[in-house]
């Protein structure tokens, strides 16, 4: 193990620029481009052909989409593929505050104790650019669960012909399709309230 102390913010600093050298000269010599997510960029462009179908007909298509009230049988039954080296991912396109953050470890910690698999949760659209890659380029042991809701208090972007949740909306519909593409296990559940989560299992 290597200590690296420290001790004030420039060495923290310093310390990134440190990684990210180290990661540059690692992947070059693993001959891995450490910049290319192509998988990543293929949920972006689902999701820019999602947007502009709702610019041009008002609604989003939506796919595989089950009411949280019959989701027990859909979970249980993407559950029952896991193995000893699957991994659960929950993609939470949902309001990040206190009470979605602990309903959310609640269903980690119930779902990692049913089966005995790593289980992350990440809050959409921002965890694609940490294991977006991962979850659709990386090995083909992850169980997908994504969350969606309607957003309450919606606003329209200004020029565009669309609300923010609208805009998430489609970001997680252009995340689905592309990990149903590169062949992932994925459900979709939609909630109507917090109780809905709690509830999943």
């Amino acid at each position: 193990m290597i200590e690296l102390p420290i001790t004030n913010l420039y060495d923290a600093g310093a310390e990134f620029f440190r990684w990210e050298i180290a990661i540059s000269i690692a992947c070059h010599l693993l001959g891995i481009n450490a910049f290319d997510q192509p998988d990543v960029q293929d949920s972006k462009l689902r999701t820019l052909a999602k947007i502009k179908d709702f610019q041009q007909t008002g609604k989003l298509a939506e796919v595989d989409l089950t009411d949280a009230k019959d989701a027990k049988k859909v979970l249980h039954d993407l559950l029952a593929n896991a193995k000893e080296n699957s991994y659960v991912a929950i993609n939470a396109y949902v309001p990040r505050n206190k009470e979605m953050i602990s309903a959310l470890q609640n269903l980690r910690v119930a779902i990692r104790e049913k089966t005995k698999c790593a289980v992350t949760a990440g809050f959409g659209p921002r965890f694609q650019h940490s294991t977006g890659q991962f979850h659709k380029g990386g090995p083909n042991t992850g169980l997908f669960i994504q969350v969606v809701y309607d957003a309450k208090d919606d606003f329209e972007i200004p020029t565009q012909g669309l609300s923010f949740g609208t805009l998430i909306r489609a970001q997680a519909l252009g995340d689905y399709e592309a990990l149903i593409a590169a062949g992932r296990k994925a459900i979709r559940i939609h909630l109507n309230s917090l109780d809905d989560l709690k509830n999943l299992l």
